[in-house]
């Protein structure tokens, strides 16, 4: 099995991270104290690193991680406020940020992009198709502030994108703007940013859209994911 670590001193947080974490079928560890953190570290291996950024000195653990062969590569991920300085939290060896304040679902979106880099793939819920659709998105409220992204996976829950240094808005409300292959109606939705990478990536999670493009969207991902499972099929077969 999977193994975490999580330096927090916040109940709902530890909560909420367990939860999501045994849904992965991902062992929790928990500890509250930095230095207990570290000793842990050194004394076991573990696949994943949370650290809550409220906790102070939790960077000492990150930094710690990077030098012991037997949590070297885990997988690095800070709880923190939108308002951080995202450059100094990936500066201290964040790989992914998970926004607070923390939810159930806000959480769970942001451990899909741990999944990959954890090299565990669970295809339960909701069908999330690979894709490369060219989107607008901008702060929510705004106008003439549109930047270009690329959708590179797709849910009828929400979207992982691709963006250039410097394009992500601020706000973690915003709006965004796509048309699905094949179709020439545009798909207007809300969403709201949970989690972003060191490597121009996000995630977005969906907070409203019209109901006639939720059923395109939903539509539009029963009839491609049937086509990923025939491609793979053949992929296997040789084809």
């Amino acid at each position: 099995m999977l193994r975490s670590l999580l330096l927090s001193r916040d109940e709902c947080a530890v909560r909420i991270i367990a939860r999501s974490f045994k849904d992965l079928e991902v062992e929790l560890e928990h500890c509250s104290d930095v230095k207990v953190a570290i000793k842990k570290s050194a004394d076991a291996r573990y696949d994943a690193i949370v650290v809550d950024d409220d906790v102070e000195d939790a960077r000492l653990l990150l930094e710690r991680v990077m030098e012991l062969p037997s949590c070297n590569k885990a997988v690095r991920i800070a709880l923190a406020d939108a308002s951080a300085k995202m450059d100094a939290v990936f500066k201290i060896g964040t790989q992914i940020i998970i926004y607070k304040p923390l939810s159930t679902e806000r959480v769970r979106h942001g451990l899909r992009a741990v999944r990959n880099l954890m090299a565990r793939e669970r295809r339960r819920g909701a069908k999330r198709v690979h894709t490369m659709i060219s989107a607008r998105m901008s702060p929510r409220n705004s106008r003439g502030t549109n930047k270009q992204v690329l959708i590179a996976d797709l849910s009828e829950s929400g979207a992982a994108i691709n963006f250039e240094a410097g394009d992500l808005p601020v706000s973690t409300i915003l709006n965004l703007d796509f048309a699905l292959p094949g179709s020439p109606e545009r798909v207007h939705a809300t969403a709201e940013l949970v989690w972003q990478d060191n490597q121009g990536a996000a995630g977005l999670r969906f907070l409203d859209m019209p109901s006639y493009a939720r059923k395109q969207l939903s539509e539009w991902l029963k009839e491609s994911s049937k086509g990923t499972s025939i491609t793979a099929l053949a992929n296997r077969a040789g084809y």
